[in-house]
């Protein structure tokens, strides 16, 4: 018999620089060495991860190996027909929206429900590609992917805050103000100022909300060994807002009339994208009003 071939996939086919997978296809199994990636592979769990194994599904695959240090664990067909629907799905909406298509790697069945309350081509495609299917049947197949089903399994972030479109953005802030305050007291401002050169937020302990871009923000939040690293939790906000824009069928200029004008649609793309910096009351302007406008 002769010998299965291996081949390796270049690390360019990656939708997520924050994984060192290394992936392989051998026959119809998707080999993933996740030895260097401080995620181990977990792709029920890690977005980086899960996004590495599915931009390196094809039709041909039908089995998941993820090889680590310590384990080595193994998903079957049905999980792999759930992370090939996703990629399905991520393909063909790419040209209409990037940014769905990026969840759809990250977090399909967050996608998979984003694309059919948005409805139109867009969950036409969800349908199709099986991704529909999926969201409709729980995705039960195995308790360890059970956290696909709500998303990634980390500790509370900024968008995790419960009724946000019932609270002010003062009272949102506040929320946010909690889960940092948390942080600084386990840690202490003068470690968080070393690690991170965020200034000033002693005052949290103080009862107080100093002024914070969203970056620093997560900066401060990712000293929590229970969150991904600042870069993740910025990104993750941002995608949120974008995400409850399509849920809530709104646009930046809808938006900017939706709180008065306090930011003009051009600064609203703008900061929602990453090109500039968002304050952290001004996430909590967006967030509020958005979630507010969901049906």
């Amino acid at each position: 018999m002769e010998p299965s071939h291996r081949t390796s996939i270049e690390p360019t086919n990656r939708v997520d620089a924050r994984c060192d997978c290394e992936p392989s296809v051998e026959s119809s199994r998707l080999l993933i060495d996740a030895s260097d990636c401080v995620g181990d592979g977990r792709i029920a769990t890690t977005p980086a991860c899960r996004a590495t194994a599915i931009a390196a599904l094809d039709d041909s695959i039908t089995e998941i190996e993820i090889h680590d240090e310590d384990c080595e664990r193994r998903h079957d067909e049905g999980t792999v027909g759930m992370l090939l629907a996703a990629a399905r799905f991520a393909a063909l909406v790419a040209d209409r929206d990037a940014t769905l298509a990026r969840r759809a790697h990250r977090e399909p069945l967050v996608a998979a429900r984003a694309a059919l309350a948005r409805g139109g081509r867009v969950g036409e495609l969800a349908a199709v590609t099986g991704l529909a299917e999926a969201l409709a049947r729980g995705y039960g197949v195995t308790d360890e992917l059970n956290p696909l089903t709500s998303g990634t399994a980390t500790g509370a972030m900024f968008h995790d805050v419960e009724n946000a479109g019932e609270l002010t953005p003062d009272e949102l802030r506040a929320r946010y103000d909690e889960l940092l305050r948390s942080v600084v007291e386990s840690h202490g401002s003068d470690t968080i100022r070393e690690e991170t050169g965020v200034e000033g937020v002693g005052a949290l302990t103080n009862g107080e909300s100093p002024s914070l871009t969203l970056d620093e923000a997560a900066a401060v939040l990712a000293l929590d060994p229970e969150e991904p690293d600042a870069d993740a939790i910025a990104m993750e906000a941002r995608d949120h807002l974008l995400m409850g824009m399509t849920t809530a069928v709104l646009d930046v200029e809808a938006l900017e009339s939706g709180i008065d004008g306090a930011l003009d649609a051009r600064e609203i793309q703008q900061k929602i994208e990453g090109r500039l910096a968002m304050e952290l009351d001004e996430f909590a302007l967006l967030h509020g009003y958005i979630e507010e406008r969901k049906p």
